[in-house]
């Protein structure tokens, strides 16, 4: 093992915040030491980490600035209102003009910099700019190297509610899309719970593996619910987590507190989903629900071209990938995983996951079969 794991994870990342989250959890489950020497580093580095996490949670483990609490030499606060007074009347001036028709006794260099910390200067990239720099990016990377899975609230959606009170249908939806590509992937549910989650999660890996997907390459990205982490008040290891990592070989990477940008893609397609699927359709069943479902999800990945992905279908994309693969990868089953019971435990070996694993319930001999 490399004897400085955690420190160069420190190089390489802006925020380690999955690496924060695994180490605190690996000393709670044995002890400071072993997580030490499990991720090449020091005790009072673990001792810090476990203990913000046991006080604050997951937004114990993000970044802290590093900003000095006092700094002697700062600009006086009278100055700087004068600057931004001079600016507010005089928008065009920039800073040199300040100092030398107003004789304001700080260099020119400051008074930038008073100017850009309080929002009077700002430089705009074009929008079509950054989002091609994006789609760049991520057609730099292979399709299913990362997928992104989050909760859609469905009982927020007006059209949809109705449906939903009148039939019984299921409140929430599962959302697994492929960064690259776009392939979207959902099913149902009427609880989004752990049990819910770990379901899903085993039909994705599932559907995967028999398009030959290699899963030791696939991350899985999601935010901090209990549904996909647990508790953070407990020392043991989510269901979900064990699912991936241990069960299905891939990575589960879970974004800082709060960021939810980090999830983007899978964002806006819950935003297209609505506009393009529940505000047009009318459902009476849950059987109705997911066949209407099927079919849109066809429409979504083989023949819906994305303009933010270079005017291609997800297909398309997925198959510059994996050359011969089947349109099959496009058709997953939107089924409501309530119905299915343990289903993932199939997977998990007779003994199961052992004490280490947090939310898993007793396996009756029923689901075993």
């Amino acid at each position: 093992m490399c004897p400085a794991k955690y420190y160069d994870i420190l190089k390489d990342s802006s925020n380690p915040f999955n690496v924060r989250v695994k180490m605190a959890l690996y000393a709670l489950e044995f002890n400071i030491s072993a997580a030490a020497r499990e991720f090449g580093t020091t005790r009072d580095t673990v001792r810090y980490w476990k203990s913000q996490y046991e006080k604050y949670g997951t937004k114990g483990l993000d970044n802290k600035s590093k900003a000095p609490h006092r700094i002697p030499h700062k600009t006086p606060k009278h100055i700087e209102e004068q600057v931004l007074q001079r600016r507010d009347k005089l928008p065009s001036w920039g800073p040199v003009r300040i100092k030398e028709d107003f004789q304001i006794p700080v260099s020119t260099s400051a008074i930038y910099r008073i100017l850009k910390q309080n929002g009077r200067i700002k430089k705009f990239r074009k929008k079509h700019k950054r989002q091609k720099d994006l789609r760049l990016i991520k057609m730099q990377m292979k399709s299913f190297q990362k997928i992104q899975v989050d909760v859609k609230e469905l009982s927020d959606i007006p059209k949809y509610y109705r449906f939903m009170y009148l039939y019984d249908l299921p409140r929430y939806q599962f959302t697994a899309r492929d960064v690259k590509s776009g392939m979207l992937y959902i099913a149902y549910a009427r609880k989004h719970d752990c049990i819910n989650a770990a379901n899903f999660l085993t039909l994705l890996a599932e559907h995967l593996q028999n398009h030959g997907i290699d899963l030791n390459h696939v991350t899985i990205q999601t935010d901090n619910g209990a549904e996909f982490v647990g508790s953070w008040k407990t020392k043991k290891q989510a269901v979900f987590t064990y699912l991936t990592e241990k069960i299905f070989h891939m990575k589960h990477d879970r974004i800082p507190p709060g960021r939810c940008t980090y999830n983007s893609d899978v964002e806006t397609s819950h935003l297209r989903i609505e506009r393009d699927f529940y505000d047009l359709e009318e459902f009476s069943s849950d059987d109705l629900l997911s066949i209407k479902a099927f079919t849109y999800l066809l429409y979504f990945n083989l023949i819906r071209r994305n303009k933010a992905k270079f005017n291609k279908t997800s297909y398309e994309i997925v198959r510059g990938d994996f050359p011969g693969i089947k349109t099959t990868i496009c058709a997953f089953n939107p089924v409501v995983l309530d119905n299915l019971g343990l289903y993932y435990s199939k997977h998990i070996p007779s003994q199961g996951c052992g004490k280490s694993v947090d939310h898993v319930p007793k396996l009756t001999n029923s689901y075993k079969k």
